[in-house]
């Protein structure tokens, strides 16, 4: 079994798309911003990679944690005007220490959300704006003391898409926070002269907006697979009637997809999930293993990836992403 991939490396796939200049992302010298911010911007063959990183950054108060998040977003919404590659189609948020206190809140995945929640509606214009223009993230913890933040911008603009099984991220209620997480479910995405992609965000075990199975994993992982099915139909993809009570149409959904990338709390756990995917996929499916914290304490488990929306899947369409190994 490969050994899991540090929480703060993006998944292969993107790293075939910015490999036009033939230079490693690691390569890409960073650049300083600000007194706290650090940037990085990898251009490929329509696609741009802009990262920024906060060194250090579980050492910062809660105002300053917060306020380090929302430049961050600032500075994306005036730094992706400046290429070709302008329109956000996904984001990673790597967070140090996602579930310690910070301030008066229980946990920094908190302080975190409400930076990037002011940043993002004073960017897309508010609630209405979230709707049509907010692209799909993942959100996850690692043991390291800084933040990265990254954005996977195309020359095509992308379409956000929401689970009809979940509320929409920005509309959860401050149970979970004073302001809530801003990211899309999924990002329906359409290259030139290519079918379409669904870039889908971190999945979880929610319904609505709760957490559900607290403590078990098998439920969670089924809870999650539901999930990734029903935001790949409600992407379009060209299926019966989504009655997700029945396994061969799960089945069929996740097919679709071509890469996975599965983030684990527990290392005990890894060679239990391995089982259980290995048993739902036919083997076209490449798997990533990402040790890290979620972004709730209950969770056990969490998956992204990127499915095929073609009307005859074809494996050769989205391959070409997920040549580098896992």
């Amino acid at each position: 079994m490969r050994r899991p991939t540090e929480p703060q490396s993006l998944p292969p796939w993107t790293r075939v798309l910015l490999a036009a200049d033939g230079i490693g992302l690691s390569q890409h010298p960073w650049r300083r911003l600000c007194e706290w911010i650090e940037f990085r911007d990898v251009v490929g063959a329509g696609y741009r990679l802009l990262s920024y990183r906060v060194a250090s950054a579980v050492e910062l108060s809660a105002s300053e944690f917060e306020a380090a998040c929302s430049k961050i977003y600032r500075h994306l919404a005036a730094d992706l005007p400046g290429g070709a590659a302008r329109h956000p189609i996904r984001l990673w948020n790597f967070i140090p220490d996602i579930l310690s206190p910070l301030g008066q809140l229980k946990h920094r995945y908190m302080v975190f959300n409400a930076g990037r929640f002011d940043a993002l509606s004073a960017w897309l214009g508010g609630e209405t704006g979230l709707d049509r223009g907010v692209a799909t993230a993942s959100g996850v913890g690692h043991v390291g003391p800084d933040l990265q933040i990254h954005c996977l911008a195309s020359e095509v603009a992308g379409e956000p898409v929401e689970n009809p099984r979940q509320v929409s991220s920005y509309r959860y209620s401050q149970r979970y926070g004073p302001k809530p997480p801003c990211f899309a479910r999924a990002t329906r995405f359409q290259p030139p002269a290519s079918e379409p992609w669904l870039l889908v965000g971190g999945t979880a075990s929610v319904v609505g907006e709760d957490s559900v199975h607290e403590a078990c994993l098998d439920r969670q992982l089924r809870e999650t697979l539901l999930n990734l099915a029903a935001v790949v139909h409600a992407g379009g993809a060209p299926v019966g009637a989504p009655d997700l009570s029945g396994e061969e149409l799960v089945s069929g959904l996740m097919q679709r997809f071509r890469h996975l990338r599965i983030y684990y709390v527990r290392e005990g756990d890894r060679c239990r999930l391995a089982e259980q995917m290995t048993e739902r996929l036919d083997g076209g499916t490449q798997l990533e293993w990402v040790h890290a914290d979620l972004c709730r304490p209950e969770l056990l488990v969490e998956i992204e990836g990127v499915a095929d929306l073609a009307p005859e899947p074809d494996r050769r369409s989205i391959d070409s992403l997920v040549r580098v190994a896992v």
